[in-house]
């Protein structure tokens, strides 16, 4: 709605009024009351103009409606396919690339929903599109199969044809991007709106908190529509083996198994030549030996000295019994035997001394033969004297507790001597083994390193065979194109027709008709003025200004009759007036601030 400006005339007629009569009471205006009344459009007014285009309103609406049942009726018929995938808990879930090292445990906390999402991204990618394309053929796809296709395609090859019709069009030597000729480049525009159909065609279904993904399809051919949902899923099935395998990966641990088998066996030989040289099995082996080994020589030493030194001490003691205790006793004595030797040397003692007196007399006692014959004769005498006894005969054996002694001394020696043999030769070999344990913690550092260097090469030939096999594992089963997604339902061939919805269709266009009829009736007979009015209140105030101009004439002479004009321009001014958006323009309402009084606008 606009905003209705005030009539100069009948302004200027206001002002020559008296002041009295020209303003208001504070009690029916005040400055916070609106100035401005809203021209309202009631529904009886509608009513009246929808009665007035009643006609119009019904041939809009049966022309629409006609014209969108022709459309349906003529419009391809849309035929669908459904096939269904199970995502199963298989290899691709739980199979490690054989390119990582695996842990101990792997974390499964986490949903099998993402993966199942993951697959229905990928079904609906462009690769698997291109895939389809590529087994079910551009030209099949993009084989015109309705009307308008088919009308479509006469169109394009009219244009692009001779005709004296269209000879005065510009035709074109073909389209090219770089080293595509024209003709590669129109076979990628043909692929490419394959591609698009195909993927159009093509919705993907996931079942919520399921395992399972439903592919179907949608186009205007049945035939075609199962051809491109079986493709999809069909070539989904090797893409997804190809997205879980690692290209590559077989060759390369084939080699590396080689290499670290080499290596292994390299460090192998090094450790046992090293062990060889060194006269070693291992460093714990050999340390625990030369330990059992050091601790028996010990032993064995200790003992020996004990041994020895008890030995020494019994050999000491037999010695001493020995030398208090008689080699020989008496066994039996005889006395009163007769002497023959004795008596015999008695009387030739006597015959000597006879000759010795003999003599003796015949030399002086001062002659030294005197003495030496009278030695002679008492020494004579004495052996004679001493021979005179009777002679006792003993008969001896050797002592048997002496000659037992001895047995036990000789023993105890024999083994005293055997004790000390045993306890050098066990010192000698105990300083051997320490001398070996010695050598031994010298060694140990290399044999160590080496064991070492061993151990990871067999270990990382371990972990290179388990990986090629596991590689080869994966490229058998590849080739074999056994994943973990599998197709449970073919897609299907559906010749009911499912769309389109003709008959909810024509409801739509024939409530699309009611609607454009009542609009056209609104628009050709619209109730609200362009200036806020209805036509019958604009037809009276033109008639109310004309009575206006004719009535400001004879305003001096007819003060009473000018009083009513007034009046009746003000509620004229009243009804009219309406409210714009925004700030009001040109002459505006001027409002005496102590009086409260309406005074109108002096015209310009």
């Amino acid at each position: 709605m606009s905003r209705s400006q005030p009539d100069p005339n009948s302004t200027s007629s206001a002002s020559r009024l008296n002041g009295s009569s020209t303003h208001f009471s504070s009690a029916n205006w005040s400055p916070s009351a609106p100035t401005e009344s809203w021209a309202m459009v009631t529904p009886g007014e509608v009513l009246r103009s929808f009665r007035r285009r009643l006609p119009s309103i019904v041939f809009t609406t049966v022309l629409v409606t006609i014209a969108i049942i022709a459309l349906l009726i003529v419009w391809p018929n849309q035929y669908r396919s459904e096939g269904l995938m199970y995502v199963r808990l298989g290899r691709g879930a739980l199979a490690v690339d054989p390119t990582t090292k695996a842990t101990q445990s792997v974390s499964m906390q986490e949903s099998r929903t993402a993966e199942v999402v993951s697959i229905g991204e990928m079904i609906g990618s462009r690769e698997i599109a291109e895939r389809a394309v590529e087994r079910i053929g551009v030209e099949n796809i993009n084989e015109p199969r309705t009307w308008i296709d088919r009308g479509i395609k006469d169109i394009e090859s009219f244009l692009q044809s001779d005709h004296q019709l269209v000879s005065w069009l510009p035709k074109s030597d073909g389209k090219t991007v770089g080293e595509l000729s024209p003709e590669q480049y129109e076979e990628q525009l043909e692929r490419e709106q394959a591609i698009k159909k195909v993927s159009k065609a093509i919705n993907v279904q996931i079942a919520k908190n399921g395992y399972t993904v439903a592919v179907a399809g949608k186009g205007d051919d049945p035939l075609l529509v199962q051809s491109i949902v079986q493709a999809v899923m069909d070539e989904y099935g090797r893409y997804h083996v190809e997205a879980h395998s690692v290209d590559g990966s077989e060759s390369f641990f084939e080699k590396r198994a080689k290499q670290s088998r080499d290596t292994a066996l390299e460090t192998r030989r090094a450790l046992q030549e090293t062990r060889n040289e060194m006269g070693w099995l291992s460093a714990a082996s050999a340390e625990e030996t030369l330990r059992e080994r050091i601790i028996d020589l010990e032993m064995k030493l200790n003992t020996a000295d004990s041994e020895l030194a008890e030995a020494i001490s019994q050999a000491e003691e037999l010695r001493r019994q020995l030398d208090g205790t008689k080699e020989w006793v008496p066994v039996e004595v005889t006395l009163g035997i007769a002497n023959a030797a004795g008596d015999q040397m008695r009387s030739q003692l006597y015959d000597v001394q006879i000759q010795d007196g003999e003599e003796l007399a015949r030399v002086s006692p001062n002659h030294p033969r005197y003495k030496l014959l009278q030695e002679k004769m008492q020494q004579s005498a004495q052996l004679a004297d001493s021979e005179r006894e009777d002679r006792e005969e003993r008969r001896e054996a050797i002592n048997p507790v002496y000659q037992e002694l001895e047995t036990q001394f000789q023993t105890v020696r024999a083994k005293a001597v055997g004790l000390k043999s045993r306890r050098d030769a066990v010192s000698e070999r105990l300083a051997a083994t320490q001398l070996d344990l010695q050598r031994l913690n010298g060694d140990a550092t290399r044999l160590a390193e080496l064991t070492w260097e061993a151990e990871l090469a067999e270990e990382i030939y371990r972990d290179h065979a388990r990986s090629l096999e596991e590689a080869r594992k994966n490229s058998a089963l590849d080739d074999l194109q056994m994943s973990d997604v599998s197709v449970i339902q073919d897609a299907t061939l559906n010749l009911k027709k499912s769309g389109p919805m003709r008959g909810l269709l024509a409801v739509v266009g024939l409530l699309l008709g009611l609607s454009l009829g009542l609009l056209q009736a609104i628009l050709r007979d619209s109730p609200v003025s362009s200036t806020g009015g209805s036509r019958g209140e604009i037809s009276r105030n033109k008639a109310a200004k004309s009575r206006r101009r004719t009535k400001s004439a004879d305003v001096a002479t007819n003060t009473d009759s000018d009083l009513d004009d007034v009046m009746h321009e003000q509620e004229d001014i009243r009804s009219n007036e309406t409210v714009t958006a925004g700030v009001p323009t040109g002459d505006t309402v001027a409002m005496n601030e102590t009086s409260a009084t309406f005074n109108a606008p002096m015209p310009r």
